[in-house]
């Protein structure tokens, strides 16, 4: 899935962007578009806070023979002496592909990467939000980490995401379902592309 959002991103974005994936894991969704990064020459700047998918991803990154292209530190979307490591100072684009749910403070967030974006460049962010639950998905979500290993975060309702994207003060350009991935009447993952101010 998470594969087909960083597609979505990638065929929005110019050739020669450079970006900042807030959140990028041990990268391997990213990478199985390594071709289109090379051929589009985009440049991806990842930031994880869990050190194991950091060093995962620099593996990842190794046997993609992808360094020219994408490079991955251990840190926080909070900390902007973490952000501010890259070479590259201002990017062209943000993104958050499914760990926008992740985090404490989603508002912060999205000022402290906006932080190292240019002005009028876009804020991505691709995440599954739920329109209706059912008793017990909250937990079943919850406990999917200790089965799958990875941290899936809280249910996240598209109004809460929407009251989110408004007190950040970035302009929303588009909000629209993912042609290809989850939309059913329980759940739908959406693209939206903020424009930073």
């Amino acid at each position: 899935m998470t594969s087909l959002w960083y597609a979505t991103v990638l065929s929005r974005v110019s050739n020669g962007s450079k970006i900042l994936d807030i959140g990028i894991g041990n990268a391997s969704s990213l990478l199985v578009h390594s071709q289109t990064l090379k051929s589009k020459n985009i440049t991806v700047c990842g930031v994880d806070y869990t050190q194991e998918y950091v060093d995962a991803a620099q593996l990842n990154i190794k046997n993609k023979k992808a360094e020219d292209n994408v490079t991955v530190v251990y840190g926080s979307v909070y900390d902007s002496l973490v952000l501010s490591s890259f070479p590259i100072k201002k990017f062209d684009a943000a993104y958050f592909s499914g760990s926008i749910s992740l985090l404490p403070d989603p508002v912060s967030a999205l000022h402290s990467a906006a932080e190292f974006v240019k002005p009028s460049g876009h804020i991505y962010i691709t995440q599954t939000y739920q329109k209706r639950g059912f008793p017990g998905l909250a937990q079943f979500k919850r406990n999917l980490k200790f089965i799958t290993t990875v941290d899936f975060g809280e249910l996240t309702w598209e109004k809460d995401i929407m009251k989110v994207f408004k007190e950040s003060g970035y302009e929303i350009v588009s909000h629209n379902v993912i042609e290809g991935s989850v939309d059913n009447p329980m759940q739908s993952a959406y693209l939206t592309v903020l424009k930073v101010i």
